[in-house]
């Protein structure tokens, strides 16, 4: 009997283990669910502007594909979730199933003894029966038994008790996991019906692409060209600032070689740079801020909220046109109409442009690195002035298609580098 008890014992503690372990993963599940449901939301927020325009570009299909794939993750999720609770109903289930049994059989146990005293009892009450005995080992014996008699039956009312108010929180508890079960079922039904209608909604945007093929192709070519005018403008912009640097750096030199000249001491000045890495980070608070935004990769904020990422860095194909290659030398993020764009890191603004198509740029010097913003349509800081993480710089702007979107870059000295590999 103690080794069924042992055993049952053992198994209460690992059942109990096992659902801590699945109310952390459920736990879990549940923050990802809602925020899979916020990029969703955002991402209809964003495709609702273009549609009062009724213009249909190609990016707006990779907006569509960004959206499918995050249904059929949520999806995933919810039968995840559904899953896991299913076995946890399962597993209360049979609690409760166990805790009725012990409570029968609790039950059972007083009735036998209440059935036992009954049988057992005479005209004499307790105190005549103790004090009847024939020595005081005998009447002890017997007043002992009373008492533990009466402990006995205390414990199993109070253990059938104990088990009843168990049963009535296992209950309740498979009830609440019932109703979770079904609105997870629901929700579950309800987003594969969406998911239906998105991939159907993909395939005539598609479709509608293929027949205007030479349009789209035209289309992108158009973009290439104007990115393209508006990446000569930037790079002019970051040699501009490199020169700028090196010569305010030859200008410290020939000061600091001036002085050392003029001093008795050996003692060097305490802000002189030797062997400096960087190109452009030239004083001791430059090499600081750049070895924290160095510091900072893949920890970096995105310049927006609520953004979504429809093209990435480098030379690539469209994903859907042939013959188009599209030449990226940072991100694109598409932002809901007039969103904020903020800065990603601390530093100083370096330029204030006008592209060549009316809107308005920044670039942002944090020491040897530089990051640059596009597509502004409202610009909220000056050049020379000092920026902290994440404060906003400006206000996006939205085209005659009715999208917003910009361009995220990230330079070190000379060197263009891929923004994804930066970003938190």
């Amino acid at each position: 009997m103690a080794v069924i008890n042992k055993y049952v014992i053992i198994v209460i503690i690992l059942c109990g283990f096992q659902w801590t372990i699945n109310a952390q993963d459920r736990n879990r599940l549940e923050k990802e669910k809602a925020k899979l449901e916020k990029e969703i939301a955002n991402i209809n927020a964003i495709l609702k502007e273009t549609l009062k325009t009724k213009k249909i570009s190609a990016s707006e299909l990779v907006v569509l594909k960004k959206k499918i794939a995050q249904r059929q993750q949520l999806i995933q999720n919810i039968t995840t979730q559904t899953n896991m609770l299913k076995g946890e109903i399962n597993t209360t289930q049979q609690s409760i199933s166990d805790l009725q049994h012990q409570i029968i059989a609790l039950k059972s146990s007083y009735a036998q003894m209440l059935r036992y005293a009954q049988k057992n009892k005479t005209s004499m009450d307790k105190f005549t029966f103790i004090f009847s005995s024939k020595d005081y080992t005998e009447a002890y014996r017997r007043y002992v038994f009373f008492r533990q008699f009466g402990e006995v039956q205390k414990q199993k009312i109070e253990q059938i008790k104990q088990k009843t108010r168990e049963l009535n929180i296992k209950t309740n508890e498979l009830e609440l996991k019932k109703n979770n079960q079904e609105y997870l079922l629901a929700t579950e039904q309800k987003n594969k019906e969406e998911l239906y209608k998105e991939q159907k909604n993909k395939e005539q945007t598609l479709t509608s692409i293929k027949k205007q093929e030479k349009q789209y192709q035209k289309q992108l070519k158009e973009k290439e060209a104007k990115r393209k005018k508006l990446q000569q403008q930037i790079d002019n912009a970051i040699a501009a600032e490199i020169r700028k640097q090196k010569a305010l750096a030859e200008k410290r030199k020939a000061a600091e070689k001036k002085i050392e000249k003029q001093t008795t001491t050996t003692q060097k000045t305490t802000d002189k740079v030797k062997n400096n890495k960087y190109v452009i980070a030239t004083t001791v608070e430059d090499i600081a801020l750049a070895d924290n935004f160095a510091a900072s990769k893949g920890k970096l904020p995105y310049p927006c909220d609520n953004g979504i990422v429809v093209s990435t860095y480098g030379m690539h194909s469209h994903p859907d046109i042939k013959g188009v290659m599209v030449e990226n030398r940072g991100i694109d993020i598409r932002l809901p109409k007039g969103s904020s764009v903020r800065s990603v890191f601390d530093g100083v603004v370096v330029k204030v442009f006008k592209e060549p198509h009316g809107n308005m740029g920044i670039i942002i010097r944090h020491g040897e690195y530089m990051t640059v913003y596009t597509s502004l349509k409202v610009v909220s800081v000056n050049e020379g002035d000092k920026v902290i993480t994440r404060q906003v710089i400006g206000t996006i702007a939205t085209n005659a298609d009715g999208q917003s979107e910009m361009n995220f870059q990230i330079w070190k000295g000379y060197e263009n580098v891929n923004p994804a590999l930066w970003l938190r």
